[in-house]
């Protein structure tokens, strides 16, 4: 995965359904699809920005997707000394993330090619897949509206275990009213037999 320097700006601040989450909103893409996370400071290792970012000693995960920086501390109070040292560091120190095979091609997914109405049919790994699919169009957009994202871990007899993260991952609201949210969606769309559960050592 490539990365290239470029002069970012933090056009505006979000506050997120975390309160120790704030969302940076950038003037221009910082990754060309998809999304970077990092959850501790060995994750962080061998990429100079985020291992910027978790020097500070109180970031305790960062999600990079499209045209935001999530960024998450131990505390909602660290942030009263911490905001300007970040938008610092993100105006300066982040790269762009390019990592597009054919730019401005929509990628086709599994969802070009089944009946959605077969859902219940398919095997647990093929079902796994129709999910995810699922959830890049019509869930994590809307995750990533507050600074979050979340991952398919598996799924074994209709009971699916996601990862949250960036902002959904030390949110109280993520255990409850997302969860809920999530579940209630996949349900309606894909199968009422499923269950949404959330892989522990994401929160």
């Amino acid at each position: 995965m490539e990365a290239q320097k470029r002069k970012f700006m933090v056009v505006a601040t979000e506050p997120t359904p975390n309160p120790a989450a704030l969302k940076f909103n950038l003037n221009t893409k910082a990754i060309a699809h998809g999304y970077r996370s990092f959850n501790n400071e060995f994750e962080a290792e061998g990429d100079p920005f985020a291992e910027t970012m978790f020097s500070f000693g109180v970031v305790s995960a960062l999600l990079i997707q499209d045209r935001f920086v999530s960024v998450t501390l131990v505390s909602a109070e660290e942030w009263e000394l911490l905001i300007d040292p970040v938008i610092q560091t993100i105006e300066e120190s982040l790269v762009y993330y390019d990592n597009a095979e054919e730019a401005g091609e929509k990628k086709k997914t599994i969802l070009d090619e089944i009946d959605l109405k077969d859902f219940d049919t398919f095997s647990d790994p093929v079902k796994a897949e129709v999910i995810d699919a699922y959830m890049e169009e019509n869930i994590r957009p809307l995750l990533a509206a507050d600074g979050g994202n979340v991952l398919v871990e598996d799924l074994e007899n209709n009971v699916l275990r996601i990862r949250y993260q960036g902002a959904c991952g030390s949110c109280s609201k993520a255990e409850s009213g997302t969860l809920a949210a999530i579940q209630s969606i996949l349900r309606k769309n894909l199968s009422p037999d499923l269950s949404v559960l959330i892989e522990r050592g994401s929160i």
